[in-house]
């Protein structure tokens, strides 16, 4: 059984440490993991995660007798750099519950690694990508004008310093086409994801350990668990361990121990309640992870291919790790800690408010430990520095009073296995 037992510093601060009873411990996964990302290192793109190739005759007609560059078109980071923003910005204007940034985030990876993948060779690769692009960011933005004029001005900028860099312009539209033939396949897939299906959970009766929706407030996303994760289906997508039972010892030392940790709330404990808050109109927990990843891609020198080589499948980890948690969440129902403090201490509030949704597991701490293995996979050398962000994280929303320990360390264990899967299937494509 997952436990928290004894305890480390982070952040200036002494908080628990994490250790799992069952499973690969970090240390040992650490090993793994190094062994195995020496075929990561230096990673391209060799596989899709969505597209097929693209088809349509008049995409077959503009790739007949296309003009052979001298040396092959590159993508440029600019590029990379402005889709990434340009995304980001619409995340945070739309307001993107952190289950719907995670699937964002993911499907616009998507789009530029298939794209990467399939593009054949003397095509431009950054008009390419950018209508593969436009596509999807016009698809999961639009209600917002102002931000899809930038998404297609973005595009014509590429197309514009192609043609002004020489490229001729058969190779620029055939470019064009094969990107937003890529990208639409994206788009129809999303469609069909089930993120757009309203659903009405079925409540379980009221009972002692037993989430109550509060009144006047709609569940957040009770349906999420519902959506298609990329790469498995549903039924195969990871799952947690129960929880310990309300009633249990276990639990009884759970709130002990959430009730004696609110005693310790100060200035430091703040600070990293709110350094991960990622609430809607933010970039979110998921955003804040692929900043992470980018540091360390900046800082290895990648090119932007082998980027996306990286962040295709951490955000596609990421997206399933929100599917799974929310699944969970909604199977188990664990009732909220501020729902249990109110039974004795009426005046108490979380120092974060708490989210509209049950407790176990934490979706902080599994989309953490989701984005802690993986980018462990790709660089092993930072794996406590992964490991120790990943505990933070799934520590400030117990010191923000919205989250048991056991919802902390059942995530971050949840986020592992999803983790597995999808760099399985990485290294398997």
């Amino acid at each position: 059984m997952n436990r928290f037992d004894g305890r480390v510093s982070i952040a200036g601060r002494t908080v628990p440490r994490l250790h799992c009873d069952r499973g690969a411990t970090w240390a040992v996964l650490a090993v793994v993991w190094a062994v195995a990302s020496a075929a990561l290192a230096q990673p391209l793109p060799e596989k899709t995660w969505v597209a097929k190739a693209p088809t349509g005759l008049l995409l077959e007609r503009s790739l007949v007798n296309l003009p052979v560059p001298e040396k092959p078109y590159d993508l440029q980071w600019q590029t990379l750099d402005d889709l990434v923003r340009l995304q980001l910005l619409g995340i945070q204007t739309q307001m993107f519950s952190p289950p719907r940034t995670a699937r964002a985030l993911a499907l616009l990876s998507v789009s530029i690694n298939d794209t990467l993948v399939l593009m054949p060779k003397g095509l431009e690769p950054n008009v390419a990508v950018g209508a593969a692009a436009q596509e999807v960011m016009l698809y999961l933005h639009p209600t917002l004008p102002n931000f899809k004029d930038g998404v297609r001005q973005n595009l014509e900028a590429f197309i514009e310093k192609a043609r002004a860099d020489g490229v001729p312009p058969r190779t620029v539209e055939a470019s064009r086409l094969f990107g937003r033939n890529v990208g639409q396949q994206i788009m129809n897939w999303g469609r069909a994801d089930g993120s757009g299906r309203q659903v009405i959970p079925t409540y379980p009766k009221a009972a002692p350990g037993v989430w109550v929706l509060p009144l006047g407030r709609p569940a957040a996303e009770p349906g999420w668990g519902n959506v298609r994760p990329i790469g498995v289906s549903l039924e195969q997508l990871a799952k947690s361990d129960p929880p310990p039972a309300w009633d249990s010892p276990a639990y009884e030392s759970e709130r002990q121990r959430f009730w004696a940790e609110q005693a310790k709330l100060d200035q430091a404990g703040k600070d990293i309640a709110e350094k991960w808050a990622g609430d809607p109109g933010t970039v979110t927990p998921a955003g804040l992870w692929q900043e992470i990843a980018f540091r360390f891609i900046r800082e290895q020198q990648y090119t932007p291919e082998q980027a996306i080589a990286v962040l295709a499948p951490l955000n596609v980890a990421m997206h399933n790790s929100f599917i799974a948690c929310w699944r969970d969440k909604f199977d188990y129902y664990t009732l909220r800690p501020d729902q249990w403090v109110r039974t004795f201490e009426k005046k108490w509030r979380p120092y974060l408010r708490t989210p509209r949704f049950p407790a176990y597991p934490s979706g902080h701490a599994t989309v953490s430990g989701t984005a802690a293995a993986v980018l462990s996979a790709f660089f092993p050398a930072q794996t406590s520095f992964f490991q120790a962000e990943a505990k933070e994280a799934s520590y400030s929303r117990i010191i923000a009073g919205i989250h048991w320990f056991v919802d902390g360390s059942g995530g971050l264990e949840l986020g592992r296995r999803v983790a597995e899967q999808v760099l399985a299937l990485d290294r398997g494509r």
